[in-house]
């Protein structure tokens, strides 16, 4: 069976944006949304509701919903001659932090018990009663992103764990981890495992590389995360492919260090084989074979690495 759109009596159109929303977002805040494109972007406020069929309260907290969506932008009277010609900026979700005010939280709270719901159990685990915009944080993670509640009570005490009394921190987590695909409270519960496991690898390669007590910066981490997760990278593949960088350039470089692990991933070198080669050992040559393992390693990594 196929369907299609009957444009016979005309067509009114919404941003790409508002799909990723669909599955967050109520029958009321459907309804609204519908009513202000229906309107051609000059929206009354009671005729939209009117036509949404829903009260006013129950349109403002939908316009909460899709403004914190990055979906409507809502100026006031005084801004329409001015706003009218300009296009909103097109931000990364992660550089999108909606800006609800305390009438905007309060009508997406009382439209929804489920909300008020999580608001209460994120502020027990956080210990503290949010303000304002901690209220916002968390109903943008779970109205924009489309996260389950219980993905973002498992990451707050995760935070909470570490140390860290931050629900913007939280935030920013929860970003980087959805642009990641850890979308779901499976894939979290999977990420953390993970996290808690590798603690003892990672502090080895701190110790390693000399860093001290200074926490990785986000690029960093990304790069270790890639080389633990993705490649499967053990100490001794880390230590191998520290040499090497070290051997090359004359000084420790994560960047330049992840390039030789690419290297070797796309090659489908083994921890044992990098390790040998990396300490000079040569495992293949003949008793009578006289040649440079180490020259031949550096060679063959910068060969690898496009000269």
């Amino acid at each position: 069976m196929k369907i299609r759109l009957n444009f016979d009596g005309g067509a009114f159109g919404l941003p790409n944006e508002a799909a990723k929303c669909i599955k967050s977002a109520t029958r009321e805040d459907m309804a609204a949304l519908l009513s202000i494109a229906s309107a051609g972007g000059d929206a009354d406020v009671e005729a939209a509701a009117a036509c949404a069929g829903i009260t006013r309260l129950q349109f403002d907290a939908a316009v909460a919903f899709w403004r914190g969506a990055g979906v409507l932008c809502v100026t006031s009277d005084a801004d329409t001659a001015v706003a009218k010609d300009e296009k909103p900026k097109a931000l990364k979700p992660s550089a999108r932090t909606p800006e609800l005010s305390g009438d905007e939280v309060e009508a997406m709270i009382t439209e929804s018990p489920e909300r008020r719901s999580l608001l209460y159990e994120c502020q027990q685990t956080m210990g503290h009663i949010f303000n304002n915009a901690e209220s916002a944080v968390i109903l943008s993670m779970r109205e924009y992103l489309g996260l389950e509640d219980e993905y973002i009570l498992l990451l707050l005490a995760h935070v909470k764990r570490r140390g860290k009394k931050s629900v913007k921190y939280a935030e920013k987590m929860a970003y980087t981890l959805y642009e990641r695909g850890v979308d779901t409270t499976e894939a979290l519960e999977e990420y953390l495992s993970w996290l808690e496991s590798s603690s003892e690898l990672e502090g080895r390669f701190r110790a390693l590389c000399g860093m001290g007590t200074r926490q990785f910066t986000q690029k960093e981490r990304d790069f270790f995360e890639r080389w633990v997760r993705e490649f499967g990278c053990g100490y001794d593949m880390l230590e191998s492919a520290y040499s090497a960088t070290v051997d090359a350039i004359g000084k420790f470089s994560m960047a330049y260090m992840n390039k030789v692990l690419e290297s070797w991933h796309e090659k489908g070198e083994k921890a044992s084989s990098a390790s040998s080669a990396s300490s000079g050992r040569d495992t293949s040559q003949s008793s009578t074979g006289s040649f440079d393992t180490d020259d031949f390693f550096r060679l063959a990594v910068k060969r690898g690495l496009g000269g």
